[in-house]
């Protein structure tokens, strides 16, 4: 077991892809770099709606979970012809549902890092499933998703930890650093009719469950950089409660959760499903990851680089307006440390021809 340490080492934030943004209004918006099952309605529940539960309606509340307007149909887009499988960006897109190159309009995948063990090629992939074929991480959409890890991504399992030699300030948790960043970065040009996207997506994590509240705290953020949102400014829109006992990453703002104070998808996220820590008082891990070398140890000493849990698979939306052309970053990180490695598998990126905000489970 590694012993607690918060030394937080600071550097050039152009290191990790930032740029200083101007004032905002929100404490959880500072600026990135702009570093270069299916049913008949095309989403992976069993009902008549766009959502993940079972009425008809779709408009979802970031704090609880709940229901809150009217449907949301989605904007589909021709994936017949498109290669979601394989190690280049293509696939990435392909993977993650983004078929229309009207749509998207240019792609990077960076890191400020020199990586030990792995290159920054092995640190993404598309793939047909990840983990055991019988686990519940079955792609949300046309068969394959994207797997972006601080760490080796394989669709087989996580056991290899990837160390990188950078050491950066997060700007969204500024006391601790930022290591092994991985940031994959897409220009995207929103159709007419659309008023929201949404993306699913699972965030897994070998700090699970022994690291809660601790500085150990790996990150998932969708940084989204669009005129319509936050003027411009770079804004982590994937945030929620956070777990009983967790130090909230930020009040106030966008934050609607019990008691103002939201975490970022994190171990610290109430997305997070626990194995032990305090007893569950929620439950414990409800989502099947066998084969991905994070499933739930036992115990807290059980800890070990090839144990740790989920979230499950969420769902995050966002409102756009038509034909605006925006980018969002997908970022994953190790905090305090490069060894302890995290992953996210992103998939269905959507755009809807209603209005939805907020990340909420897909059930």
């Amino acid at each position: 077991m590694r012993s607690e340490s918060g030394n937080a080492m600071t550097r050039n934030l152009a290191l990790i892809g930032l740029i200083a943004g101007g004032a905002v209004a929100c404490d959880h918006a500072p600026a990135f770099e702009t570093d270069t099952g299916t049913d008949a309605d095309a989403d992976a529940d069993g009902d008549s709606d766009s959502d993940s539960d079972s009425d008809t309606d779709g408009e979802t509340d970031s704090s609880t979970g709940s229901d809150t307007g009217t449907a949301a149909e989605t904007i589909v887009q021709d994936c017949s012809a498109c290669p979601g499988v394989g190690g280049a960006l293509e696939h990435m897109a392909c993977a993650i549902d983004l078929c229309d190159p009207e749509v998207l309009l240019a792609q990077t995948l960076t890191t400020p890092c020199t990586f030990t063990g792995c290159a920054l090629e092995d640190t993404y992939e598309a793939v047909a499933r990840f983990g055991d074929v019988t686990n519940d991480l079955e792609p949300q959409l046309n068969g394959s998703y994207v797997l972006l890890a601080a760490g080796i991504a394989t669709g087989t399992s996580h056991t290899t930890s990837c160390a990188g030699d950078c050491q950066a300030e997060d700007p969204w948790d500024p006391a601790h650093d930022a290591n092994d960043v991985v940031e994959w970065r897409l220009v995207l040009r929103a159709p007419d009719q659309a008023e929201a996207f949404r993306f699913r997506f699972v965030f897994f994590s070998v700090e699970y469950d022994e690291y809660v509240d601790a500085s150990y705290d790996d990150k998932f953020y969708a940084v989204l950089e669009a005129g319509s949102t936050n003027g411009g400014n770079a804004t982590v829109i994937d945030f929620g409660p956070c777990r009983e006992g967790a130090t909230p990453d930020f009040t106030g703002g966008e934050c609607d959760a019990p008691d103002s104070e939201c975490c970022y998808l994190s171990p610290h996220s109430a997305f997070s499903e626990c194995c032990y820590y305090n007893g569950c008082p929620d439950g414990t891990w409800t989502t099947d990851i066998a084969g991905t070398g994070y499933s739930c140890a036992t115990s807290e000493t059980s800890d070990s680089s090839t144990t740790g849990s989920s979230t499950g698979w969420l769902q995050t939306a966002w409102p756009i307006d038509g034909g605006e052309t925006f980018a969002i970053t997908f970022h994953v990180h190790d905090t305090s440390d490069g060894t302890y490695d995290s992953q996210v598998v992103l998939d269905a990126f959507e755009f809807l021809l209603g209005p939805e905000k907020g990340t909420v489970r897909v059930e």
